[in-house]
């Protein structure tokens, strides 16, 4: 993942990451209002769905292991430009967190970063950052949908909120899938 930070000064928050939603993310973080705390939002890429027997350790190490390895680093690159609080915001694909045919790797992905996501919101409590996932359908949400969602995390009405997992998709795919 490589680190894109956008440091234009129309911006609320950061941008890093290098995952399929950091156009519609930058879109949608346009039209934010500022909130006062920093803010980032980590946009991961997520591996296109391939069958179980093309997943070898090579391809887990490179589209897993480096994937995980990096939204740390970025994760722990914002939280020290918090000084006194900040939000982070991961946004991830909804279809890889739900269950996709051929999204093992995918899915490792998305539910690692989930699950990172729910404990960093624990253990950065103490320093007043918050951090929450915004779950993506980037077919059915429109930008104004996911500037609502953005703006809700990342703005001083979300001081308060963390840990939390929400999903927007319009209304498709609704709760958890189930074998």
């Amino acid at each position: 993942m490589t680190g894109m930070l956008d440091d234009r000064r129309d911006l609320v928050a950061a941008v890093r990451g290098d995952g399929a939603l950091v156009p519609a993310v930058r879109e949608a973080l346009a039209a934010v209002t500022p909130g006062l705390a920093p803010a980032c939002c980590i946009v991961p890429r997520v591996p296109a769905p391939a069958p179980l027997a093309d997943l070898d350790d090579e391809r887990l190490d490179r589209d897993v292991g480096d994937v995980l390895v990096a939204v740390l680093a970025e994760v722990q690159r914002a939280a020290g430009a918090f000084s006194g609080g900040g939000r982070l915001v991961v946004v991830l694909p909804h279809a890889p967190l739900l269950g996709i045919p051929g999204g093992v790797a995918a899915s490792a992905v998305t539910n690692g970063v989930l699950s990172m996501a729910r404990t960093l919101a624990i253990e950065l409590a103490r320093d007043g950052v918050t951090v929450n996932v915004l779950a993506v359908d980037a077919a059915a949400p429109s930008i104004r949908a996911l500037t609502a969602g953005l703006e809700a995390l990342l703005g001083d009405a979300g001081a308060d909120v963390t840990g939390q997992e929400v999903y927007l998709t319009a209304g498709t795919d609704l709760g958890r899938l189930r074998p």
